[in-house]
């Protein structure tokens, strides 16, 4: 589960600096450029079609252009999620989703940070303690049933904006809402995602 053979590389530098990830053995990873909405929305169709399924096309447009909209709203640069090539249980359980997060007269990344670690007990992961991490768990509704999702959130200062601005990864898991915090599947998600968030480095420019 916690196999480290996928990188995640943002080289274009056009939302935050040039960087390089290590994400799970299978998982996807885009850009959320009009370019890869459409290449998504084009595989999907096809998908679609391959098993005579053609009435979910407009519906499924629909919500990956409304998922696009509001994470680029939110200053997203990057989504992944598991592939086909994943472990069958990971295929639509989970997605991470990297942001920009830029600090306000209002509310500075410090006071975001001391926020979690009172009410999320956040907590520094990797060997020189620079991303921070912590989780929450909120109830939502999935096809009707009742159903929680854990959020787990990184936090790293982006070089030279004097902690001003910070890149944002955010992992959400879907799991059954009786489902322990101590459960040895969520625990097991959080050890894989801390892995690989610890590899998260900045490129030379």
């Amino acid at each position: 589960m916690n196999s480290l053979r996928a990188e995640l590389l943002g080289e274009t530098g056009t939302v935050i600096p040039p960087y390089r990830m290590l994400i799970p053995a299978g998982w996807e990873a885009h850009d959320l450029s009009a370019a890869t909405e459409g290449d998504l929305l084009g595989r999907a169709d096809a998908r679609l079609r391959s098993v005579g399924n053609t009435a979910l096309g407009p519906l499924l447009r629909d919500q990956v252009r409304d998922v696009f909209t509001q994470l680029r709203a939110r200053g997203g640069f990057a989504y992944a999620f598991p592939g086909e090539a994943s472990p069958t249980w990971a295929i639509g359980a989970a997605s991470l989703v990297g942001t920009k997060r830029t600090a306000t007269p209002e509310l500075t990344l410090d006071q975001i940070v001391q926020y979690a670690i009172v009410n999320h007990a956040a907590e520094p992961i990797g060997d020189d303690h620079r991303v921070v991490r912590w989780t929450e768990r909120k109830r939502v509704a999935v096809d009707g049933e009742d159903a929680t999702t854990l959020l787990i959130t990184y936090l790293i200062p982006i070089p030279g904006s004097r902690r001003t601005e910070a890149v944002q990864w955010t992992v959400t898991v879907a799991h059954d809402a009786d489902m322990p915090d101590d459960h040895p599947s969520l625990i097991a998600w959080r050890t894989l995602f801390d892995v690989h968030v610890a590899s998260f480095a900045w490129l030379e420019q």
